[in-house]
């Protein structure tokens, strides 16, 4: 498990580095499909409810969240320095102090416990850095990457419950985590097209 969760800070920390949104995306992806061997660690007698929860975690985050934006950025190129936060001192002194946050405040919430303990903070600093994400970003893509790493964040924090979601349950999450990257999508390709309205308009003479 504690492999599991220096993987997932991976994760989300290292599309940081890179001026790609690709990897920015395949960094999602890589969430999605933790979040799913993550619950499948947990020592839990199968069951239906069990198996729909990995199923909804494999394919809505690691599938169908990373093809969904990659559909709606195809034929919209991002400038070659896209990052997700300013490439500067400050911003890295700043992400790196808040992961170092993130687990101390898991200590501090589970002092009996060290894997629990490893589980908060490493949801608190999916929370954290999606929140650095957000306060850099001005592009929506940028942005949207920044809400579903605070939103993946909340959901390692829910696989810390020791009883399975009932089905009802299970299924409207599920919904819920669809609308919302429907909505995302629907965000993101206005914007796309606005700007790029606004660039053929400077073009035009």
């Amino acid at each position: 498990m504690t492999n599991l969760f220096i993987a997932y800070v991976a994760a989300f920390f290292l599309p940081l580095l890179f001026h790609s949104w690709r990897v920015a995306v395949l960094g999602l992806g890589a969430q999605g499909l933790l979040l799913g061997l993550i619950l499948a660690a947990h020592d839990q007698p199968m069951s239906p409810q069990l198996m729909f929860e990995y199923a909804s975690l494999f394919l809505i985050r690691a599938v169908f969240i990373p093809w969904c934006l990659f559909r709606w950025m195809k034929g919209h190129e991002l400038p070659p320095d896209f990052s997700l936060i300013a490439k500067n001192l400050i911003q890295w002194m700043i992400a790196f102090l808040l992961l170092v946050e993130a687990f101390v405040f898991g200590a501090e919430m589970s002092p009996g416990d060290p894997h629990e303990a490893l589980q908060v903070g490493t949801a608190a600093g999916s929370v954290l850095i999606g929140m650095l994400v957000l306060a850099n970003q001005t592009h929506p893509l940028g942005q949207i990457v920044g809400l579903f790493m605070v939103e993946g964040g909340f959901t390692l924090v829910e696989l810390l419950s020791p009883h399975i979601m009932p089905f009802p349950v299970a299924i409207g999450t599920s919904l819920a985590v669809v609308i919302f990257v429907l909505t995302c999508g629907q965000y993101l390709r206005r914007l796309l097209a606005i700007s790029g309205s606004v660039a053929e308009e400077k073009i035009v003479p």
